[in-house]
């Protein structure tokens, strides 16, 4: 039988503690289980020892980083014989070191969750980029908590899915409901049969393009960005994108659209264009869905962006 362990993510105060607290007490996932909670940080909210204990569940605080290693844990086997582990971590430790380290046969890290404060999310962006990134890269599951009214959940949603594509998101109201508000409304107007995508709402486009492909059929678009490459299955097909900062300028991710003229076979690697043609919704076996192919009318090179990253803002 593996031991699994589970990583909970984040920041100060970002929630995790309520998370964790909440899933050992409120919820069956401790049933039938002998569980073990690692904590290397405390913030202003306290686990009840006694209330946790009393669902099977044992604790054990580190301070240090370098705790987390192979004897640490084989003690811990051996004397609280866990079949999951939870594990609360400080919001400054690397979790690569975490997931990577050497573990006692059969233990495994199967899931990383985290927690974001949405107030402070964007001081994170800005100031803590990297950072964030090692929380964010590796997570299943993402709980943005504090969401109100005034909440930009593009911002928030977008920039999380230029680190990681297949994470998870889940909004949470001040008062731990499931937020249900309608998503921001877009910086163009979708219900026009042409869009001239600005070049700061470059992101926000192809995200959206990305996640609801069908309302972009026979839309007429302009957009500008790089030519990255030519399409591997379309003979005319060729990806117009840009970079997204995700970690530091050395760490970039790319969002784009697949797009189609017959004089991709002539562009340069990196060359700037302005497109402008109709999307055509099709679907991908590979993907099992649909998306949108941009089907160029007219294409021109153009001079480098002066901004050349991705913003959500």
């Amino acid at each position: 039988m593996k031991t699994r362990i589970y990583l909970f993510t984040g920041f100060l105060d970002s929630g995790k503690t309520s998370f964790i607290n909440d899933t050992i007490t409120t919820t069956d996932f401790c049933q039938d289980e002998k569980t073990l909670l690692i904590v290397s940080e405390q913030g202003e909210k306290e686990y009840q020892q006694e209330e946790i204990e009393s669902f099977n569940c044992d604790i054990v605080y580190i301070r240090k980083e370098d705790e987390f290693c192979l004897e640490f844990l084989e003690e811990l086997e051996k004397k609280y014989h866990p079949t999951q582990v939870l594990m609360e971590v400080n919001g400054m430790f690397n979790v690569d070191r975490l997931i990577e380290c050497e573990k006692p046969k059969d233990w495994e890290v199967v899931q990383v969750l985290t927690t974001i404060n949405a107030k402070t999310f964007g001081l994170y962006i800005q100031n803590m980029r990297s950072l964030l990134y090692q929380h964010v890269v590796h997570s299943d599951l993402l709980i943005f908590n504090r969401i109100d009214e005034s909440t930009k959940k593009s911002f928030l949603r977008n920039n999380i899915k230029a680190i990681n594509s297949t994470c998870q998101i889940i909004y949470e109201k001040e008062d731990g409901t499931v937020n249900t508000l309608e998503d921001d409304e877009l910086p163009f107007d979708i219900t026009q049969d042409y869009i001239q995508v600005l070049d700061h709402d470059f992101g926000l486009f192809c995200m959206d393009a990305l996640d609801h492909p069908d309302k972009y059929d026979h839309k007429k678009v302009t957009l500008r960005g790089k030519f990255i490459g030519r399409d591997k299955q379309l003979e005319n097909g060729f990806v117009l994108g840009r970079l997204a900062m995700v970690c530091c300028e050395e760490d970039t991710s790319l969002i784009g659209m697949v797009c189609e003229h017959p004089t991709s076979k002539q562009l340069i690697p990196n060359e700037w264009i302005e497109v402008t043609g109709i999307i055509d919704v099709q679907y991908d076996p590979d993907i099992n869905g649909n998306f949108c192919l941009l089907k160029v009318d007219d294409l021109k090179v153009i001079p480098p962006l002066q901004n050349e990253y991705v913003t959500f803002d």
